[in-house]
């Protein structure tokens, strides 16, 4: 009789204990939200931005598919003490939002190459290739087949500019701004084959070749910019990658010196903390050999690295003093990476470091002058459900961490799932049983979530990607788009090119004064350098 009184007590107990908030059982608090939120709406869309952007920010979080800033939303609410499924992240906060279709001219599943070109350039373009569009089946056909980016019609504008990434600075994302080449992997001169040398411009030495266009390049890939006889400052045992001789960050520094800029080369997080903003023109920081750490294992660096909200700080402060504006491109690269390993809890840390981002920038900018646009460049086969209750650990079993459900297996199963990737498992090699997931192994920062599909990395997805949008003109991202559109509102919105001078909002624009000019501690070059959308040119 006591074991069935304390069953019922217990039962009771249960029943009677909500798993959210009370006052959401009633109607007025939903009528209440409600109705704040449509008066909220009416009043953004009465107070459109037509203006000019004197200001453009793209931030990518690769791989960060709907399914991701789900599960980030209520990851981030739950380290936070909350239920979470009704937190609010930065990106929750844009006014305007749409879809993007991502495939590439040749794939239905894209890469982060034609992705990137599509949303810095503009063209859709084959898998692969970066800053050129479908005709150049070669190379040697990029120069006649390039397309430009946002960044570099920034630059012939007279904007600074800057590149932030926690990958190497190579990376496709980064490199869909400022390269043009049918390989994304060609990072630097040894990644070329022999006979295309001569001929194609490997990535690292294009992004050499912009750097009086490019004030602030921060992030990782140390290898690729310096001779396979060059030990790495920070690791002796790893040395550079090129054969050509050449040490392209010595090369940077020397060049920007001799012409009268303050230029500086940072690589770990002391000397990067300590750059002085205001006495600055340029600033390179490469904070490792290839990608930077994961925010999960930075801890393990000894020189230290600073996070991406800090690299953007950084960056908006440097590029601010342009009285004509700039052009900043921030990748939340890493979470990608985490995503093809099947790392689910390392993935999510990387969309917080993303959010992270956004809130530090969107807090250091007005929606009055700065378009700032954060989207992903395609998906990841992550899946964010599987029937659990309100409350329930991300990373949790379901339909419950307390109470989980057996599969037809009769085995537990994760509320996060991949849908190809090294999180398959069996328990035996002769009979294709599932492996059964133990309550306790999903608090493991590596714990892999199952996958269904065996495979050493998991695969993009060929899903749409959400665009979140403020700012002037940022109502042009609505519906569903093709993902080259993206990069049409940034060339309207900031009128970047020449075929915009015809719309009465860039007619408009007031123009800089002299003694503003004179002013400005950033000097624009581009055009004594000769940089030209229409021709090739080394210096910019």
């Amino acid at each position: 009789m006591m074991f069935r009184f304390l069953l019922i007590v217990v039962t009771l107990s249960r029943s009677s204990s909500l798993p959210y908030p009370a006052k959401e059982n009633s109607a007025s608090f939903w009528k209440t939200s409600g109705d704040e939120a449509v008066m909220d709406a009416v009043e953004k869309f009465e107070n459109i931005n037509k203006g000019v952007a004197k200001n453009v920010i793209m931030v990518i979080g690769d791989g960060m598919s709907l399914g991701t800033t789900t599960a980030g939303r209520v990851y981030i609410g739950q380290k936070q003490g909350e239920l979470g499924e009704d937190h609010v992240t930065q990106l929750d906060r844009f006014p305007h939002i749409g879809l993007a279709k991502t495939y590439s001219l040749d794939h239905q599943t894209p890469d982060s190459a034609s992705t990137g070109t599509a949303l810095l350039c503009g063209v859709k373009t084959r898998s692969g290739m970066l800053g050129v569009t479908g005709n150049a089946e070669k190379c040697e056909q990029s120069t006649e087949n390039h397309v430009y980016s946002a960044l570099e019609k920034a630059i012939k504008k007279g904007k600074s500019t800057g590149i932030v990434t926690n990958t190497r600075v190579q990376h496709a994302t980064p490199a869909a701004s400022y390269a043009h080449i049918t390989q994304r992997r060609w990072y630097s001169d040894r990644r070329v084959p022999r006979k295309n040398r001569k001929n194609c411009k490997d990535i690292a030495t294009q992004l050499f070749e912009k750097r009086l266009g490019i004030q602030v390049i921060l992030g990782g890939g140390r290898s690729p910019m310096r001779p396979n006889n060059v030990k790495d400052e920070e690791f002796p045992s790893k040395k550079g990658e090129r054969l050509d001789g050449r040490n392209l960050i010595k090369e940077w520094e020397m060049d920007l010196n001799k012409r009268g800029k303050e230029a500086e080369y940072v690589w770990n997080k002391e000397q990067f903390m300590n750059v002085d903003v205001n006495s600055t023109d340029y600033l390179l920081g490469l904070f490792s050999p290839y990608e930077m750490k994961y925010k999960l294992d930075r801890f393990k660096d000894v020189s230290g690295e600073p996070s991406l909200a800090e690299m953007v700080q950084k960056a908006i402060e440097i590029l601010s003093k342009n009285p004509k504006g700039y052009f900043l491109l921030v990748e939340g690269g890493l979470l990608d990476k985490a995503h093809h390993q099947g790392l689910a809890r390392y993935a999510l840390q990387e969309f917080i470091e993303v959010d992270n981002a956004i809130e530090v920038a969107r807090a250091m900018t007005s929606e009055e002058d700065t378009l700032f646009l954060a989207t992903a460049d395609h998906g990841h086969m992550f899946t964010f459900g599987g029937g659990a209750v309100r409350g329930n650990p991300v990373m949790g079993l379901a339909s419950s961490q307390r109470h989980p459900t057996k599969a037809l297996d009769l085995r537990y199963f994760t509320s996060i799932l991949y849908g190809t990737g090294p999180g398959f498992s069996i328990y035996s090699k002769t009979i294709p049983v599932r492996k059964s997931i133990k309550p306790w192994e999903i608090y493991s920062k590596s714990f892999r979530p199952q996958s269904a599909i065996p495979l050493n990395a998991g695969t993009h997805s060929a899903e749409d990607v959400v665009v979140y949008a403020s700012g002037p003109m940022s109502h042009l991202i609505h519906g569903v788009n093709e993902q080259s559109y993206i990069a049409h509102v940034m060339f309207y919105a900031a009128c970047l090119g020449e075929e915009y001078k015809q719309y009465a909002h860039c007619q408009n624009q007031s123009s800089l004064s002299e003694k503003q000019m004179m002013e400005s501690k950033i000097t624009t070059e581009i055009e004594e350098d000769g940089f030209e959308p229409e021709a090739e040119t080394e210096d910019i």
